[in-house]
């Protein structure tokens, strides 16, 4: 399906070549904001633009005839897949979106996009930053909010894309998410204010889809199914013509029906939504009219650059999980988040001189220790999933061979957390960076642990052959991210300390890299969970 529809995208966008010419331009304009490399919720999968423009992002705009030329530049891009654009924060994503309300003329076609996690929380819906936290509303952008600001814009045409609740279920995912469509988001998303047009990508109970890294696309396939329709349709619209919602939405629906079979799901089903209606008598298009006002995208506060990294290059760890793409150095942090907060004496000097600096020793002696054990289990499970049923004995040596790679790493693991609850008495002298450091490494290594214990007993379940039934066709199971730990209760209460430390950390050393080190961690899912896989589809399917 994908070579096909790629080469009529090429065709589409050929098609449209013309439409750049700055002296008849449609009068449209594109806000594409797409969060993906996520702090505190699971991350989704976005194609890496680099240092250049972000791709997805022209594409779109392209399809949209949206002007790009020099002098009229209507595309706004805030994204974290390149680093020619500011990423997707809160205060980035408030500003932008009142700037681009503000500069929108009375005759242009506006389109937004939101693409990254929407929840429902406490009766309200949200939109998901990349800095945003589920448990913070005041970090999250507010969809009433959202319509608040459209609902006083004057324009011809004024049209929102929600590309939320994303999943790939071929991923491992150690954070939260805000799980399939719920009523109350899509009530939420679809109570738009007159005038306004709005297409959602997933009906409640669905889920949206995402490509697989394998495929010839990786990301959204709602956004991949808008970018090809309109490709396809648009080239035959005037500079004067409204964008046919109605039709852009069922030509996605149509495309989605295909994209569902591309990622090999059985029975996944996503069912996009266009409501609204554009403004009754919109303004008239004038060629002559000079084109809107582009605005500065906003700069993000910044503290310096080498004094935030050598905080996170001495407290760098693997990830939990895989395909963890969360960048912490993403982050704005204001110029004087580390004041106080510089380091005495060097790394180096602190390892030769060990005696002199126990706690500091001890510290650095356990991130090393995590290091190094660590790509050896956690929840790396590529090596035994998926799981073939019936479990063969080879597969048993195997995980065998695992679990013995995981007693060692967890006997190591055992020895540093004694040495580091053994120094704590050192810490009430220690400077504020290394009473940081302390405690942020004592969580850490408690909920490794954790993590390490819930995935060996998740891997003796094999061994034991005591896995869920399979249902008819089912060839085996994978593993999963679950909601609960397995483990015993020790497990538990480790992680209940795990967890209050994180939460001293983030509330001591607010702005800082320390807390949004301790917040990433204390999003951590640290549940495991076998799960059959999808039966293979049949050639009637």
């Amino acid at each position: 399906m994908r070579p096909v529809l790629s080469f009529a995208a090429v065709l589409g966008l050929a098609a449209l070549a013309g439409a750049q010419d700055p002296k008849a331009p449609a009068p449209r304009r594109l806000l594409f904001i797409q969060a993906s490399g996520y702090l505190y919720v699971n991350p989704l999968a976005a194609p890496p633009d680099g240092a250049g423009p972000p791709r997805a992002a022209e594409q779109f705009a392209a399809a949209l005839r949206v002007p790009v030329a020099k002098g009229n530049n209507q595309l706004f891009v805030l994204t974290d897949t390149s680093a020619a654009s500011p990423h997707p924060t809160r205060a980035a994503v408030v500003s932008v979106l009142d700037s681009f309300c503000a500069t929108t003329r009375e005759q242009d076609r506006a389109v937004i996009v939101f693409s990254g996690h929407a929840i429902e929380r406490a009766g309200g819906a949200f939109f998901v930053p990349l800095d945003g936290d589920p448990d913070a509303p005041a970090t999250l952008v507010t969809v009433a909010d959202v319509y608040a600001r459209l609902d006083k814009l004057k324009a011809a045409q004024k049209v929102v894309i929600w590309d939320v609740c994303r999943h790939n279920p071929d991923r491992v995912r150690g954070r939260r998410d805000g799980g399939p469509m719920s009523e109350g988001l899509f009530k939420a998303l679809t109570a738009v204010p007159p005038g306004v047009q709005v297409l959602v990508s997933c009906s409640p109970g669905e889920r949206g889809l995402e490509y697989v890294p394998t495929r010839l696309q990786t990301g959204s396939a709602y956004l991949d199914a808008l970018r090809l329709t309109a490709a396809d349709e648009f080239a035959r619209l005037g500079a004067a013509d409204l964008i046919p919602v109605d039709a852009w939405n069922q030509g996605a629906a149509k495309t989605l029906v295909a994209a569902a079979v591309a990622t090999g799901l059985r029975g996944a089903k996503q069912t996009p939504v266009a409501v609204g209606a554009a403004p009754k008598a919109p303004a008239p298009f004038d060629p002559k009219a000079a084109p809107a006002r582009r605005f500065d995208l906003p700069e993000p506060p910044k503290a310096p650059a080498a004094d935030v990294k050598a905080v996170l290059d001495e407290l760098a760890l693997p990830p939990l999980f895989e395909a963890d793409r969360s960048q912490v150095g993403a982050v704005p942090f204001a110029p004087d988040a580390l004041k106080g907060a510089a380091p005495d004496v060097s790394v180096e000097e602190v390892l030769k001189a060990a005696e002199k600096y126990p706690l500091r020793a001890a510290v650095l002696r356990s991130l090393q220790a995590v290091r190094e054990v660590w790509p050896r289990g956690g929840k790396e499970a590529k090596g035994v999933t998926p799981l073939a049923a019936p479990v063969a004995e080879r597969t048993k040596k195997a995980i065998s061979d695992a679990q013995q790679l995981l007693a060692e790493a967890v006997l190591r693991l055992e020895a540093e957390l004694e040495a580091l609850r053994a120094v704590e008495g050192h810490r009430a002298k220690e400077t504020r960076r290394w009473q940081a450091h302390y405690d942020l490494t004592l969580a850490e290594v408690r909920l490794r642990l954790v993590v390490l214990n819930e995935y060996n007993l998740l891997l003796a379940r094999v061994r034991t052959e005591t896995l869920p039934d399979l249902p008819p066709g089912a060839p085996g199971w994978r593993l999963t991210a679950g909601d609960k730990l397995t483990s015993r209760k020790e497990m538990k209460d480790l992680l209940a300390a795990a967890q209050e430390g994180f939460e001293k950390v983030a509330a001591d050393h607010k702005g800082t890299p320390w807390e949004v080190l301790a917040r990433r961690s204390r999003a951590t899912v640290p549940g495991l969970r076998w799960e059959p896989l999808p039966a293979p589809k049949t050639t009637d399917q």
